[in-house]
């Protein structure tokens, strides 16, 4: 994280610089209307470990700009399809992002927003030359929409010290907690994760604003595996990410965590392996999320509005219903902590320099509005709610931050079993099942492709009748969002955070979810993309004891 001299000292330059955008002319093309430079500084550290060996240990700074340079006007630029699609690695811009890290002397600074800036200019005439061309042959969508709309100059400043990372103590601890997990039965493989990154966002623009804000994530998490005698590699995953080391567990509370996943691992060695499943289905609170955020989040992200690419699935539906009257969904960047747990999605102003805005998106069911930008999504009267992102060179869009699902008339994690129990004899279902932990999902929104969400079990119980629960391997959630959210019959009255990461066209980035545990009464699974690999010939090596 910058401190206070040397953030002011680039304020200047970008401002400066900045400003100086707007002097370019080609002859025959449109001027540059706005400019925007969002700079990052970035510190970073990480290492790793197995089987008590430490593999990696790397800490790096870097600072990159990313430059929103505009021709036209407000009412019209270069930009289509919502930016969607304006993160192209193999353009010449692309190699001018990266920028000097140097405290003293600005001039490569300077060159490099010089060099940047230059090659945004050419792009964006190129882009609106497209554009304007393939007006002549098919109708533009958006025409009638403001490319970009113009919002009120802001300064927020915020200074903050990073935290201090002891390199040496998250070396010594990944390195003794994955030395105790390879000595436990049955693992045959292990890491331990340290992450941190710390950086400090330094936004401006030709229209007078100058936003600066830091982000603090760190993580830390283990895998352990198991290579059964038939192929499969099993594993389990534990993954922390908090806003501050405070947060992280001790070396105690974090073996305890790890036991857990072992407990289930062996549960797994022994588990009946499936291959499809179509029935009820009760989603703890993180699965819940998950489901969510595949089957809902990224289909209200209002870009994809503006994309003709895009299946648009509520397109025409606000005021409609889209789910269970019980659920209520908003996302609120601006809430930093939930229960005591620092939100790691949270920020104050998004990437365009719009102040955060909770977003209202469902309400008892109906569907309220989207996620959105500064590219406009209706004639007149467009706001941003402040959701535009990005991780690096690509455009910001609209993306998830801080998202909550609030159901009403909650009932106990007990209550949900009993009431699965009632829909599976009520189905004439020999069972049900209970998704107790998922790793990470995906989702189509393409035209191109179905329509459909995916979600990636790692462990999951069959509930029969009798009340008796069986733990099964071998499949992922599936299915099509209209029907999964439709299906809701049932909300759990607690709620989880959860703190991950979530990729799309504009990069990876730190999300939050909170959500209740849901009944599904209609959810299919079907078999992993499993494949199998050689066992071991040998066995593995004894440990080597040091004698002192």
């Amino acid at each position: 994280m910058l401190p206070k001299r040397i953030i002011d000292q680039i304020v200047v330059i970008l401002k400066k610089d900045c400003r100086r955008t707007l002097k370019m002319r080609v002859p025959g093309f449109p001027r540059p209307y706005y400019c925007g430079f969002l700079l990052r500084d970035t510190k970073w550290f990480n290492t790793w470990a197995s089987s008590g060996s430490t593999y990696r240990r790397r800490s790096d700074h870097t600072r990159n700009v990313y430059c929103d340079l505009r021709v036209g006007n407000y009412s019209f630029d270069q930009v289509t399809d919502g930016g969607l699609y304006d993160n192209d690695d193999e353009r010449e811009s692309y190699h001018h992002v990266t920028v000097p890290i140097d405290e003293k002397d600005y001039d490569g600074l300077r060159i490099a927003l010089w060099r940047l800036s230059e090659s945004k200019f050419r792009e964006a005439l190129s882009d609106y030359s497209d554009r304007k061309a393939a007006g002549l042959s098919s109708p533009d969508s958006n025409k009638k929409f403001n490319s970009f709309v113009k919002v009120k100059p802001t300064r927020h400043i915020q200074y903050s010290r990073p935290e201090a990372v002891d390199e040496m103590r998250w070396v010594r601890f990944c390195k003794s907690a994955s030395k105790w997990l390879s000595e436990l039965k049955h693992v045959s493989g292990n890491f331990v994760e340290f992450d941190s990154t710390q950086l400090t966002k330094i936004l401006v623009n030709t229209e007078g604003s100058v936003v600066v804000q830091h982000e603090k994530v760190f993580t830390l998490s283990a895998c352990i595996r198991k290579l059964t005698k038939e192929g499969s590699q099993l594993e389990q995953e534990l993954v922390i990410n908090v806003g501050s080391q405070s947060e992280l567990p001790n070396m105690r509370q974090f073996k305890r965590m790890l036991l857990h996943k072992y407990e289930q691992l062996i549960d797994l060695i022994k588990a009946r392996k499936i291959h499809s499943f179509s029935g009820p289905v009760l989603l703890a609170p993180l699965p819940a999320g998950l489901l969510f955020h595949e089957a809902l989040g990224h289909r209200l992200e209002g870009s994809r509005l503006l994309s003709t690419g895009e299946g648009q699935t509520f397109k025409g539906q606000v005021g409609k219903h889209i789910t269970s009257e019980q659920i209520t969904i908003y996302d609120n960047p601006r809430l930093a902590k939930f229960g005591g747990v620092k939100c790691i999605g949270s920020y104050h102003y998004d990437d365009e320099g719009v102040p955060a805005d909770e977003a209202l998106l469902v309400e008892k069911g109906i569907l309220k509005g989207f996620l959105t930008t500064r590219a406009a999504t209706k004639v007149s009267g467009h706001k941003s709610n402040g959701h535009a992102r990005n991780r690096k060179h690509q455009r910001p869009i609209s993306r998830m931050a801080v998202t909550v699902i609030e159901g009403e008339d909650g009932v106990s994690f007990k209550e949900l079993k009993q009431l699965l129990i009632e829909e599976i004899k009520a189905q004439k279902k020999p069972y049900g099942m209970i998704v107790y932990e998922t790793s990470g999902g995906e989702t189509e929104t393409t035209n191109y492709d179905f329509q459909a969400f995916a979600g990636e079990v790692t462990y999951a119980t069959l509930l029969y009748p009798s009340g008796r629960e069986e733990c099964i391997r071998g499949v992922n959630l599936v299915g099509t969002p209209l029907q999964a959210l439709d299906n809701i019959i049932a909300v759990g009255d607690t709620v989880e955070v959860d703190n991950s990461y979530c990729g799309a066209e504009s990069g990876f980035l730190p999300i939050t979810t909170i959500s209740p545990a849901v009944l599904v009464k209609k959810l299919e699974l079907q078999a992993k993309d499993e494949e199998l690999v050689t066992p071991y010939i040998l066995p593995r090596p004894r440990r080597v004891r040091n004698e002192h």
